[in-house]
């Protein structure tokens, strides 16, 4: 049975949350194969096994379907945040958790080629890039923000601004690895390179921040 035979048997008759949850499969699909501008929400009921109706009741429109798409994906990385606030592990070990599992994310093939459409069509569908932005990107820095924050209420770090700091760490850890897994220019990097690019990123917040 193929993909998307197996998702749409899942959602005839399901729950609503099994409902959501094939829609968004098959939307991530539709969207990864015919691009933003392309995808119909036709093709993605049609690929969930419901209605046009039901999609549009779960998501409203095709930009915040493809935001829930993006917001799914930022949750693992986000849930490494909240945890963090208030606590007294090294700030050291929690940002590199963090930074780890960005970019675990982020270099993942399904990531990459998400990250190509919204590229591709930015120009002509604003609300696309509207929608991953706030749900991807904007999230985050948000929530690290919060943690950059309560490290200077504590007093282990000295952040003046949280949301500058938290962009910053999320752009060297990006840096020349993501850019060139995007453009497809040489071999996937190696653990051992993840690891240094976290490690650098790490401690150029924390010198940046370090209290005096």
């Amino acid at each position: 049975m193929g993909t998307r035979q197996a998702t749409a048997k899942r959602a005839r008759g399901a729950d609503p949350a099994a409902t959501r949850e094939a829609i968004l499969a098959a939307a991530t699909q539709v969207f990864l194969e015919s691009g933003y501008g392309a995808a119909s929400m036709d093709a993605i009921a049609q690929a969930a096994g419901v209605s046009k109706q039901t999609v549009y009741a779960h998501f409203g429109a095709k930009d915040a379907l493809f935001g829930a798409i993006i917001h799914g994906r930022a949750d693992r990385i986000l849930a490494l945040i909240p945890g963090a606030l208030g606590a007294v592990r090294d700030p050291a070990a929690t940002l590199t958790d963090i930074g780890r599992s960005y970019l675990d994310l982020l270099l993942t093939p399904e990531t990459l080629a998400r990250f190509r459409v919204v590229v591709a069509e930015c120009m002509r569908f604003p609300e696309l890039a509207a929608a991953f932005h706030r749900e991807g990107p904007e999230r985050a820095v948000t929530a690290l923000a919060a943690y950059l924050a309560d490290l200077d209420r504590r007093g282990a770090l000295s952040v003046a601004e949280p949301a500058l700091a938290a962009a910053q760490f999320f752009g060297a850890l990006r840096g020349d690895l993501f850019l060139r897994r995007l453009l497809g220019v040489g071999p996937p990097p190696t653990a051992a390179a993840v690891a240094a690019a976290v490690a650098a990123a790490v401690r150029t917040v924390l010198a940046a921040h370090r209290r005096d």
